[in-house]
């Protein structure tokens, strides 16, 4: 989760992690990639005011670089366009809906250039 990588990221730059390569099962692995994923936002979650607000926010900085380097990849392979939606997902309890908020709409050609930004179409300022 998340969470358990924001610990793990304050207990190396607070000095008490125990950094570990062991993988014992697929979850595992995930919560590595999760770990890996918000390591360069150390400094950022540290002066955060709000560090549980920020964190989503840096992993979705994150996973945003690795959409975009995999759709410029595979971009060629599509014959007309791509629509791309980026955002958070923000689940709540189970007798409650849970919300997304939406962060990148794009329209790309098969090169992964915008053609247009489309986010403003869905959103709005409250």
């Amino acid at each position: 989760s998340a969470i358990a990588a924001s610990n793990y990221l304050k207990g190396i730059t607070d000095g008490g992690a125990q950094i570990t390569t062991k993988i014992q099962s697929f979850t595992d692995f995930q919560q590595g990639a999760v770990q890996e994923l918000v390591l360069p936002h150390g400094k950022r979650l540290a002066e955060a005011e709000d560090r549980m607000r920020e964190l989503p926010f840096c992993l979705y900085d994150s996973q945003d670089l690795l959409m975009s380097d995999i759709v410029k990849k595979g971009a060629s392979g599509v014959k007309n366009n791509i629509a791309l939606l980026g955002g958070i997902q923000i689940n709540t309890s189970p007798d409650s809906l849970d919300y997304f908020l939406p962060l990148r709409f794009d329209y790309l050609n098969n090169k992964a250039e915008l053609l247009e930004d489309m986010l403003d179409d869905i959103t709005y300022d409250f």
